[in-house]
């Protein structure tokens, strides 16, 4: 087990989370989820925002979260091919 591995990707599991509750609760404290509404508009701009900021970090956590668990470095996770 890669704590380091695992810390990080519980950090980026956290941080979709967060950016996730907080967009459904108060999305005006998301500066830049206000201001790819006004340059996309609300709907594109929602769907681009939640893709970016909440989708990816919690697919790229998982994989990381997995990864400390069966032992593989930072530097491996990103240089290894798979």
């Amino acid at each position: 087990m890669q704590y380091t591995t695992l810390a990080l990707g519980t950090a980026i599991v956290f941080f979709g989370l967060y950016t996730a509750l907080t967009s459904l609760k108060s999305p005006g404290e998301l500066i830049k989820l206000k201001y790819m509404r006004a340059k996309l508009g609300v709907t594109t701009g929602t769907i681009v925002h939640t893709i970016a900021y909440i989708v990816v970090p919690l697919i790229f956590g998982y994989f990381m979260i997995r990864a400390g668990i069966d032992g593989i470095t930072i530097q491996q996770f990103i240089t290894s091919t798979r």
